[in-house]
């Protein structure tokens, strides 16, 4: 489980002005995830001193085709298990990382910093780094013969 993260550095810039940007009907937006350099380590926790493996990681979101801008994050997270983290920690650095481990740093760098993107594209000018969702009214619900019928509206 992640016990610990931080951001270090945010770094963004815009090569287009926002009425540039806005002319443009499809753009390619890249998501660069680098996770390196894990390395034991002691941790304050509620629930006392806790050895972790402390990870460095960069999200990078590019926006190309044409290139527009980028937005990237640079920082660190903690890992921990209860049993065999120093085994983990050589497997890691063995160049073998477990995948679920990897993805769990993944996911709650994605979890954590995704919001922040997307405010700092807007500030930018810049496409929202994920679809948002689309909300389409068009005046009364129409229900699908197969839909269930335990909404009462």
């Amino acid at each position: 489980m992640i016990i610990g993260f931080q951001v270090k550095q945010i770094d963004s810039k815009t090569f287009v002005n926002t009425e540039d940007a806005k002319k443009y009907k499809s753009i390619n937006i890249n998501f660069d995830i680098n996770i390196k350099n894990p390395i034991l380590t002691e941790q304050q926790t509620p629930f006392g001193q806790k050895q972790s493996i402390a990870i460095e990681f960069a999200l990078s979101i590019n926006y190309l085709n044409p290139n527009i801008g980028y937005i990237r994050f640079e920082g660190s997270a903690n890992y921990y298990q209860e049993d065999g983290l120093e085994a983990l920690h050589k497997q890691w650095t063995s160049g073998s990382a477990p995948p679920a481990v990897q993805n769990e740093v993944a996911n709650t760098m994605v979890n954590n910093l995704v919001p922040l993107a997307l405010t700092i594209s807007k500030t930018l000018g810049l496409p929202p780094a994920v679809p948002l969702p689309g909300v389409n009214y068009k005046g009364k619900i129409q229900k699908k013969k197969e839909d269930p019928t335990h909404y009462h509206g």
